[in-house]
Order: structure tokens, then C-alpha cells, then sequence
């Protein structure tokens, strides 16, 4: 199946993130000011989304594992993640924006609608998945960004690495009045250690 195809988007964070985003939901870099969060992005590349004028968006991926991920948590071994996943069809009839390219693959992002960034994006490209390989590389780093925090309810489900962190994820969910919120442990999803 492409991932074209797919259904979910997602955002990866750490678990230490999971108390303030259960609470609020997933922020915007721009709404994080002040508050108190650990951040994994590399600083470089917050200041290149910064001078882009993107930290006011929340941003997804369109597949786990993607070069991102795999940096951050390889940046980070000693750190447990959280996947947060949204029904591309949410994000669809909200017309969230698109970036079809890794938004500092070169020269200023091409933000775009929904529809439009769909079939900007190169699907058979990113289907490759040849990190090796620079283009495919920043295909697959495309994003899906919200321009507006995003509320647990709008979450599809979040994964997380393990049975153990799932079962604290959902005891906090439920202490945070999300007894309901789908959780699911799928390591397949998260860097292998």
C-alpha cells in the first residue's frame, strides 16, 4: 500500500510531553513560550522553522520512521517517544496546510492547501523511503500542519514504543479525563534500540 494510501498523520513527541499535551493538547512551537516542555528538535532546524514563519503551525508527517523520527530518537537513546496519530480526513476537511518537501530543504517552503498539496507531494518517491538518497530524503520529510493547536479529541490514537508505556499513558489519560483515548504499543513504529 503507498503511503499515499495511508490514514493517519503524526506527530512524534516525547513521553515526558504527554502530561502538558493531554492537558492541552498539541501547541504550536509558538504557544510553547514560557511554558514548560522538553524539547528534542535540533536547534538549527527550530530557527530555520522560525525564520519560515512555522513556528505558529503544529506539524505531522505523513508515515512513522521517517528521517525525522529516526534522528530525534537516535539523538536521544535514552528517551521514550510518543507517536500521535490524526485521521488524514480531519485534517482534510479542515484544509490544514502542506508542505510537499522538507520545509528547509532549500529556499523558502511552498505552503499550500490541503488539496493542492496532496498532488504537489511525490508519492513514488516517497514510497522509496531511500534516505541515502537527498531527494527521497526531503519528499519524505513533507508535512501536514495544523494551523491551530490540536485538542485530544481530535487525536485518532497514540502509539507508544511499549506494553508498559502504554499502560502509563493510559492511566494518565484516564487521570486527565481521557479514559476513552485509543493507546497502542507498537514498536515497529518507533527506532529500534
Amino acid at each position: 500500500m503507498s503511503i499515499r494510501d495511508k490514514r493517519f498523520i503524526y506527530h512524534l513527541s516525547s513521553f515526558e510531553n504527554a502530561f502538558s499535551i493531554l492537558q492541552r493538547g498539541l501547541q504550536p512551537r509558538a504557544n510553547l513560550q514560557g511554558h514548560e516542555f522538553t524539547d528534542v528538535a535540533d536547534a538549527e532546524i527550530i530557527e530555520g522553522r522560525t525564520h519560515n514563519a512555522l513556528e505558529t503551525f503544529v506539524p505531522f508527517h505523513w508515515f512513522s520512521r521517517n528521517p525525522f523520527d529516526g534522528r530525534v530518537q537516535a539523538d536521544h537513546p535514552g528517551r521514550d517517544f510518543v507517536l500521535i496519530a490524526v485521521y488524514r480526513d480531519h485534517a482534510q476537511r479542515q484544509d490544514w496546510r502542506i508542505i510537499p518537501r522538507h520545509p528547509l530543504a532549500g529556499g523558502r517552503p511552498d505552503i499550500m492547501g490541503y488539496e493542492d498539496g496532496i498532488k504537489a507531494i511525490d508519492w513514488a518517491l516517497m514510497d522509496q523511503r531511500d534516505y541515502l538518497d537527498p531527494a527521497c530524503r526531503h519528499v519524505c520529510m513533507a508535512e501536514c500542519l495544523s494551523p491551530s493547536p490540536v485538542p485530544v479529541a481530535d487525536f485518532a490514537k497514540i502509539y507508544t514504543p511499549s506494553d508498559a508505556l502504554r499502560r502509563r499513558l493510559a492511566a494518565l489519560a484516564a487521570e486527565l479525563g481521557h479514559p476513552r483515548l485509543w493507546i497502542e504499543a507498537n514498536p515497529n513504529m518507533f527506532l529500534i534500540r
